[in-house]
């Protein structure tokens, strides 16, 4: 069977994917007492630091409350979008999964202040220390992918009888766009899969991906036992 005629299932990354702007980098600048994240990120940006150390001396070096980080996540909105693939997902009994750098905690907070729950989410863990110190781990490294503290291409691998979509937009998605069937980029992703000549269909909002999944559902509508399969 062609691998267009699968049942799909939808990965998201995160941040600058669901939200407007990269919210980890924006918490990391500015809860850093320091500019030493900013070495960091270079020396992650050149190669020179693997993803998951970058994060963690990142992470360790911050300094806030729990209580005023989770205050400052739960104002960011997420792409109305969303709510919408997820409705649709769930009409046509499709999974759907977030695949992030970023952490957990975070991420769960950020979709319950949008209304968004049921959503499985594969991140990055966090631990918050009194009084204002932020303990990271990452349960998904793997030392082969040092463009990320979270392989997430690992999450997509039991899936290969499914038509994969993903949509995400930094260096770090890299890896899962190259092993989906289907992939939306934008920012440095695109740039970096438009370098490869590998395709893909660009978005600024999540709009075009709910348009692409009306489009297939009545393609799919048309193969006997769909939801099934």
């Amino acid at each position: 069977m062609s691998r267009s005629l699968l049942k799909p299932i939808l990965f998201f990354d995160f941040d600058n994917t669901l939200t407007q702007g990269d919210v980890l980098d924006d918490l990391i600048e500015r809860y850093s007492p320091n500019e030493f994240w900013r070495d960091w990120e270079n020396a992650w940006a050149k190669g020179d630091l693997p993803a998951r150390d970058c994060l963690r001396l990142q992470v360790e070096n911050m300094r806030v409350p729990r209580a005023r980080l989770l205050e400052d996540v739960a104002r960011v909105r997420i792409d109305p979008s969303f709510a919408e693939i997820v409705d649709w997902a769930r009409r046509h009994q499709v999974e759907v999964q977030i695949v992030s750098d970023s952490f957990l905690p975070l991420i769960r907070h950020i979709l319950h202040a949008n209304g968004i729950a049921g959503i499985p989410v594969l991140a990055n863990r966090l631990e918050f220390a009194a009084p204002d110190r932020l303990l990271p781990s990452f349960p998904y490294y793997d030392p082969a992918c040092t463009c990320s503290a979270n392989a997430k291409s690992r999450h997509l691998a039991p899936y290969s009888d499914h038509r994969i979509i993903f949509a995400g937009d930094g260096h770090s998605d890299l890896d899962a766009a190259l092993a989906a069937d289907v992939v939306f980029a934008k920012a440095t992703l695109a740039n970096e899969l438009d370098a490869r000549g590998v395709a893909f269909y660009p978005f600024d909002s999540l709009e075009p991906v709910l348009a692409f999944l009306e489009a297939v559902v009545l393609a799919l509508d048309q193969v006997p036992n769909f939801a099934a399969k």
